[in-house]
């Protein structure tokens, strides 16, 4: 296990969490991990993070939009175990999240500066 970007930011995150799986080089806007941190603490289990930071090769294959706040390190896809995506999703809202994207399985949270909802048509 590369263990270049294991550095502990914040009581349940790691760095290495946020890389690009491709190049492994992270952006994380700081916005963004506060919000994570609150939602970390509303669900009282662990927050998978499927996607942080993508580098334009990897945004690319992961069939990002060219203008995705992944690139910016201002947007994180995430998951949970136990809470539903549903409860993911409300409690987001309360948070203050700006970009919220509802997928099958997951969810895109961004720190855009204006508010934007989505769900995935499929």
């Amino acid at each position: 296990m590369d263990k270049i970007n294991y550095i502990k930011i914040a009581y349940n995150f790691n760095l290495q969490e946020f890389e690009c799986p491709c190049c492994k080089r992270v952006m994380l806007h700081s916005d963004l991990l506060k919000k994570l941190v609150r939602l970390r603490q509303k669900i009282h289990e662990p927050l998978i993070i499927n996607s942080g930071y993508r580098c334009p090769e990897e945004n690319k294959k992961a069939g990002g939009v060219p203008t995705s706040y992944h690139l910016f390190g201002m947007a994180a896809d995430v998951t949970a175990k136990l809470t539903s995506i549903t409860d993911l999703l409300q409690y987001a809202i309360d948070i203050g999240f700006y970009g919220i994207g509802r997928y099958e399985n997951f969810l895109h949270l961004d720190v855009r500066p204006t508010k934007s909802r989505w769900e995935d048509p499929s």
